[in-house]
C-alpha cells in the first residue's frame, strides 16, 4: 500500500501553479552525514535571494527505501518557473562529487507527489532558510555561504488542484 499526499480543500481561485525540481544525490558518494553534505552543495552555489518564496523538501527516494537505489533528493518548489529554471541551470553545470550525473540528476514535475519527501524549510522574502525546530537542517549548515538558516515557523504552500480543462 502506498501513501499519497493530497489536498483536503481546493485552494482559492487565481492561485499560482506550483512547480518543482528534485536534485538527486548519490548517498554513498556524499558520505555519513549525507543530508548535510547535499545541502552544503546547494548552499555553496545557489543564491538564497533568488529563491525567496521557495520551499525545500527532502528525503531518500522511494527506490532507495525499497533497497533498489541509494539516492537522496532535495526538491525545491516554487510558483515561479524562473526560479526552477535557475536551479536547473546552476545545478546542471556542477561537477560536485555526490551529485548524480547530469542526465540522471533531476526529477521534474510533481516531485513531492511521487517521492516520500518531507517539508524541510522555506526561503523567506529576506532570503533566509526558515526551518522547523528539532529537524535535520541545523543553523550552522549555512556558515561560510550566502545562506542563513533560522529556526522558526514556516508555511509550505499548498499545491493547487490540477485543472480539469
Amino acid at each position: 500500500m502506498r501513501f499519497f499526499r493530497k489536498n483536503t480543500t481546493k485552494p482559492a481561485g487565481g492561485r499560482p501553479v506550483e512547480r518543482e525540481i528534485g536534485i538527486l544525490f548519490d548517498i554513498e558518494a556524499l558520505g555519513g552525514l549525507y543530508g548535510k553534505a547535499a545541502y552544503r552543495i546547494l548552499f555553496d552555489v545557489l543564491d538564497p535571494h533568488r529563491l525567496a518564496g521557495c520551499s525545500f523538501h527532502d528525503g531518500d527516494t522511494d527506490e532507495t527505501l525499497r533497497s533498489r537505489a541509494n539516492v537522496y533528493c532535495i526538491a525545491i518548489r516554487s510558483s515561479e518557473s524562473r526560479q526552477i529554471d535557475y536551479v536547473r541551470q546552476v545545478m546542471d553545470a556542477r561537477p560536485d562529487a555526490g551529485l548524480l550525473p547530469p542526465g540522471r540528476r533531476f526529477l521534474e514535475g510533481n516531485v513531492t507527489d511521487r517521492e516520500p519527501l518531507v517539508p524541510a524549510g522555506a526561503v523567506s522574502p529576506a532570503g533566509k532558510l526558515v526551518v522547523p525546530p528539532d529537524q535535520m537542517i541545523q543553523k550552522h549548515w549555512g556558515d561560510g555561504t550566502a545562506w542563513t538558516v533560522v529556526v522558526g515557523t514556516f508555511t509550505v504552500p499548498v499545491k493547487p488542484w490540477p485543472s480539469s480543462s
